[in-house]
């Protein structure tokens, strides 16, 4: 296939605009940065690395054959790394840049051999403004960039259109909403997005979005999320827990809940132990808040609701672990990176971001590890996915408390249906691998 650079000069009010856009950047520079500083109170993260916001990096991988992938927190760098792992393994160095610190400690996590061995170097990308963008790009001299699914940041595309860096925008969504409010913008939003070389889309819906904004470089090459592997030593972590746990021990995890969720998971909770009874010797609860400078307020909040609450980050071992869930303690799940472990140790999975209207958090990690996955009517961040989870009858959508608490009722009572969903979980994540080797072969092209 021949690769076509699809990417167009900037009209002059595109010129315009950006130029404005730029200004304004200047001007929020300084409040910026006191935000950063100020979030740096509970997470000292944010107070590290500051000079590369701006543009300032110290040093960088030495090679010529640099690929940069930007992944802006958690998500997007768990679902990089099928990815960064190829780019590795065909010869290739990485640039793999974040926004957050909890994205760049999870990258340091996931790549930390790779890291020690000089293949790949971790950096803040800088903030939207020229001479920063500039600087980041005359340093690192990337031969391809790879944005991860949602990042559009006009002067950085701008900037790399200049320098003659190819563009990648990979794994890319375009949810029903932001494709109205894109269409809103016109020519401006379609020059922008003309920026990247090609736009790889996850699902054939999000290609048809990124079309309505008269693009006509869109490829399906399906979802990274389906291709990131397990930790196979938290399973094994998980499955020598089980063992000091009773057979008819069954668990709930309310995964990556965010802020207002966990009162709703409380609450089902609460009306399935009245209207239950039966399930209260046998059923647990995990809730594991997806932002770590939220585990202390989800604590409070759980000692509040429940006689007895216990840490994992406080519990020294799988034995106090164990003892904890065997005393019907809710255990909150303030730890990071450790979802296989979690998933592994859980019967079902009651998915964050989906209760409230947040878009819904990945559970495709979930189905590829067994756990049938309830969600809420919120998933427009996985709107082909989580159809796809339903109709292959691994996942039920709830609506409310009540159903909530309906559907988990349902699930610990029956356990051949659970051990059904379960078996179309692990068939449901099998079927939709392989983005990685079509996101690599357009790769090769460039």
């Amino acid at each position: 296939m021949t690769v076509k650079n699809h990417r167009s000069p900037p009209r002059l009010l595109t010129r315009v605009t950006l130029g404005l856009y730029e200004f304004f950047w200047h001007l929020l520079l300084p409040v910026v940065l006191l935000r950063l500083y100020w979030k740096g109170r509970t997470q000292c993260g944010y107070r590290q690395n500051i000079l590369e916001r701006l543009g300032c990096y110290k040093k960088r991988v030495g090679s010529n054959k640099l690929v940069w992938v930007h992944a802006v927190s958690v998500g997007e760098t768990r679902a990089s790394a099928p990815l960064v792992q190829a780019l590795l393994s065909d010869g290739y160095q990485v640039l793999l840049t974040h926004m957050t610190p909890t994205g760049r400690q999870t990258g340091l996590e996931i790549f930390s051999k790779a890291i020690a061995a000089g293949q790949l170097q971790q950096a803040y990308l800088p903030y939207d403004v020229s001479w920063a963008v500039g600087a980041f790009l005359r340093k690192f001299k990337p031969t391809l960039g790879l944005v991860m699914e949602t990042e559009i940041w006009p002067v950085l595309l701008r900037t790399a259109v200049k320098a003659h860096v190819p563009l990648l925008l990979v794994n890319a969504r375009l949810s029903e909403r932001s494709a109205r409010k894109t269409l809103k913008f016109g020519s401006i939003a379609k020059d922008i997005y003309q920026s990247f070389n090609q736009i790889l889309a996850q699902t054939s819906i999000d290609a048809k979005r990124y079309e309505s904004l008269g693009l006509n470089h869109v490829t399906v090459t399906g979802n990274l999320k389906f291709d990131v592997a397990p930790n196979f030593s938290q399973i094994d972590e998980a499955v020598n827990l089980r063992k000091n746990l009773s057979a008819e021990m069954q668990i709930v995890c309310a995964a990556s809940t965010r802020d207002g969720e966990e009162e709703i998971v409380i609450a089902a909770w609460a009306s399935l132990m009245k209207a239950h009874p039966d399930l209260a010797k046998t059923a647990r609860l995990i809730i594991v808040p997806r932002h770590p400078q939220r585990f202390d307020e989800v604590h409070q909040l759980l000692q509040s609701n429940a006689s007895l609450v216990a840490r994992k980050s406080q519990l020294a071992d799988e034995l106090s672990f164990a003892d904890a869930l065997n005393k019907n303690a809710i255990i909150l799940g303030d730890s990071m990176g450790e979802m296989s472990f979690y998933y592994a140790l859980s019967d079902l999975v009651v998915m964050g971001g989906s209760l409230l209207p947040l878009g819904g958090q990945n559970f495709i990690e979930a189905c590829s590890l067994g756990c049938p996955a309830i969600l809420g009517e919120h998933t427009f961040n996985f709107q082909q996915a989580s159809q796809d989870v339903i109709d292959a009858h691994a996942a039920i959508r709830v609506a409310n408390v009540d159903e909530l608490s309906k559907a988990m009722a349902l699930l610990l009572s029956d356990k051949q249906l659970r051990e059904k969903m379960s078996a179309n979980a692990i068939d449901f994540s099998g079927q939709h691998m392989g983005a990685t080797g079509k996101i690599m072969d357009v790769v090769h092209q460039y």
